[in-house]
């Protein structure tokens, strides 16, 4: 029994740090409109069949989030890589919805990345719970089929070890 606990102890705290891949989250059904006004519904309508999808919490983790896409290359044409930035919001109603939403697209210029940012205004707790998430204080890279089947997920930051994980899962 008490191996029981400790591996289990040992393997919950590989998880918060990122250090080991999770494969057993799913990613539940969310909609809304990118940057540009466009409707997205996800997963069913990522962009790939595997697509990666960088989820953050605070404006403060944007630094982590781009990390994922500078390091994985992203916004280069021969990546290949169909990607989605995903803040995660719990819904504020119309109002603010409007002005988060302005803010973000007035820090954007690009309306070719306007259109790879879906805010996902829903219950932020239910979502990270499907997902197998743990904390608000990481960001959280994914591999997600358009089923919702989560293929891998590294938390924090970018590492070269994360890419590696999350690259394999884009490729099977």
């Amino acid at each position: 029994m008490m191996k029981k606990l400790l591996l289990l102890s040992l393997i919950t705290a590989l998880q918060m740090t990122g250090a080991i891949a999770l494969t057993s989250g799913h990613f539940p059904s969310v909609s809304g409109k990118d940057l540009n006004n466009t409707s997205w519904t996800a997963p069913a309508g990522f962009p790939g069949e595997r697509t990666l999808v960088v989820v953050g919490f605070e404006e403060e983790q944007q630094v982590g989030i781009d990390s994922w896409f500078e390091g994985m290359e992203v916004r280069k044409p021969s990546s290949g890589i169909s990607w989605i930035e995903m803040p995660l919001i719990n819904n504020p109603g119309m109002i603010m919805r409007w002005i988060i939403n302005t803010g973000m697209r007035g820090g954007i210029p690009s309306k070719e990345v306007r259109a790879h940012v879906w805010t996902a205004y829903t219950n932020k707790k239910a979502f990270m719970e499907s997902c197998g998430m743990a904390n608000l204080k990481n960001v959280y890279a994914l591999v997600v089929d358009r089923s919702g089947k989560i293929l891998a997920m590294e938390s924090g930051n970018y590492s070269k070890k994360g890419a590696e994980v999350l690259r394999k899962a884009l490729q099977r």
